[in-house]
């Protein structure tokens, strides 16, 4: 009996583990935040792909909203994307008015990573007390290639290269299929 017993609870504890597993995490310190859990944690964003050190700390955005659909392996994370527009240009507008409120508190100078572009947080401050966060993030999203080109199709597709944080994309169908053609990508998406 005692023996039953003992296995009964291994049994349970090899079901925990396996049926536990956190479908977020996708190696390498990136991660997927789906929308059950940017509501949960109030951030209003969307649906993400990220890199940080600790889940839910987004240190580094890697695929913005609306992302639908993710598969991974050691290697590689293939992301299918909707892009969202009311929600890109409320997080440029509130990036913005971050970094120019930032620069009001410690009035020092630094560089940020904004856009995928080394930006000075003493000119980001400049643009918005000059030109406001409202025009300046229409400029930004109507101007920027990285916007433009993501605005294009109605789905999106990305391959991100977890060795060295490389990002295939905004990519076409024909274009997410002929990479993974020739890096021998063996991912495919669930839906």
């Amino acid at each position: 009996m005692k023996n039953i017993i003992k296995n009964i609870f291994f049994g349970m504890v090899i079901i925990c583990f396996t049926s536990c597993k956190d479908e977020t995490d996708l190696g390498n310190n990136f991660y997927y935040l789906p929308d059950y859990e940017s509501v949960d944690i109030g951030y209003p964003y969307g649906t993400i792909v990220y890199k940080s050190r600790e889940k839910d700390k987004f240190e580094k955005i890697f695929i913005y909203a609306d992302v639908i659909s993710v598969s991974y392996n050691d290697n590689y994370i293939i992301v299918k994307q909707i892009p969202n527009r009311k929600i890109l240009l409320q997080n440029i507008k509130d990036d913005l008015n971050l970094w120019s409120n930032y620069y009001l508190e410690i009035k020092r100078d630094s560089l940020i990573d904004l856009n995928y572009q080394k930006t000075s947080i003493y000119h980001i401050h400049k643009l918005v007390t000059n030109k406001g966060a409202e025009a300046i993030t229409d400029s930004i999203f109507n101007n920027e290639p990285f916007y433009k080109k993501m605005f294009v199709n109605k789905y999106n597709y990305y391959i991100i290269e977890k060795t060295n944080d490389f990002v295939f994309g905004s990519l076409t169908l024909k274009e997410f299929e002929a990479i993974k053609k020739e890096k021998k990508i063996d991912l495919d998406f669930e839906d």
